[in-house]
Formats: C-alpha cells, sequence, structure tokens
C-alpha cells in the first residue's frame, strides 16, 4: 500500500474547516485518503475549542454537543438554558454564538472535566479560557490548526 505525507490538508469532518499539518495519506482504490484516527482529531478539536481564544461558532457548538450525544433538551439543561438558545447558537453556523461568556465558560469547562487527565492541565486550560473574554469579536474567524506528529494532534504555530 502507498503512503505519503500531505504538508497541508482542510478536514470538514467536524462541522468546520480544521488544517491538519503533516498528515498522513494512504492510496486506496486509486484514491488518496487521509489516514489518520478521527476519535484522536475529535478530541484534539474539543481540546482546542476550549483553549480558543475567540468565542465559539455555532458550528462549533454543535460539535460539542453531538460528540458528548447529547440532545437539543439534554444540552440546554446541562448548560441551564432553553433549548430554544441552543438551537439559535447553533443557527448562526460559522458565525460567532450570541453566547453569554458565563455559559460559554462553563460549556469549555464541561468540555475540559471530560478531557483533561490532571489537575495541572485543567488549571492550565481555565487560565487559557481567559484570553477568550477580552476577543475582538468583529474579527475574523480562523480555522483551528493542527499539527500530526507520529500519529498525535499538536496544536500548530
Amino acid at each position: 500500500m502507498e503512503t505519503k505525507i500531505k504538508k497541508k490538508h482542510i478536514d470538514y469532518s467536524c462541522g468546520f474547516p480544521v488544517v491538519l499539518l503533516n498528515v498522513p495519506m494512504i492510496k486506496l482504490l486509486g484514491e488518496w485518503v487521509v489516514d489518520i484516527n478521527y476519535d484522536s482529531l475529535a478530541k484534539a478539536v474539543l481540546l482546542l475549542l476550549s483553549k480558543k481564544s475567540m468565542p465559539l461558532t455555532g458550528n462549533e457548538i454543535r460539535f460539542i454537543r453531538t460528540y458528548f450525544g447529547m440532545t437539543l433538551r439534554e444540552f440546554s439543561e446541562r448548560l441551564g438554558v432553553k433549548h430554544s438558545a441552543v438551537v439559535k447558537w447553533e443557527n448562526t453556523k460559522d458565525c460567532f454564538a450570541t453566547i453569554t461568556w458565563g455559559i460559554e465558560k462553563d460549556l469549555r469547562l464541561f468540555v475540559l472535566d471530560h478531557l483533561c487527565s490532571s489537575h495541572k492541565d485543567f488549571r492550565e486550560s481555565y487560565k487559557a479560557l481567559e484570553k477568550a473574554v477580552s476577543c475582538d469579536v468583529s474579527a475574523k474567524i480562523q480555522p483551528l490548526r493542527l499539527e500530526i506528529y507520529n500519529s498525535h494532534f499538536e496544536m500548530a504555530g
């Protein structure tokens, strides 16, 4: 089986663009396809979303909800809002959701609570959240960037 490394690939499997760097590829039935563990990608994306220095978009909120297998009702109850609020956020698609900072922080902490294996990781991630509160919401939304090292995903610089 032929393999190669693609320097840059934009993946849309999460519902929004994620730039992957140094992507392993394999040739199947004459076509080059990405050869990555999509569960590992989803976890790496969730971690990046929890630390990102800009507000979440509607598609990112939908990704978080569906990753954890939550219905609109379950998700809204977890965040203490009406399900119509979640629908409104998700309908912003690739734009920043109109979510209050307190609720967004709770959502990000929910993600971190499920992903971080140590208290140190959790505290460092919590500190990174504070950067998002001072973000210019008129700024252009940038895709997440992940680099692949030996089948592990790391935030690209």
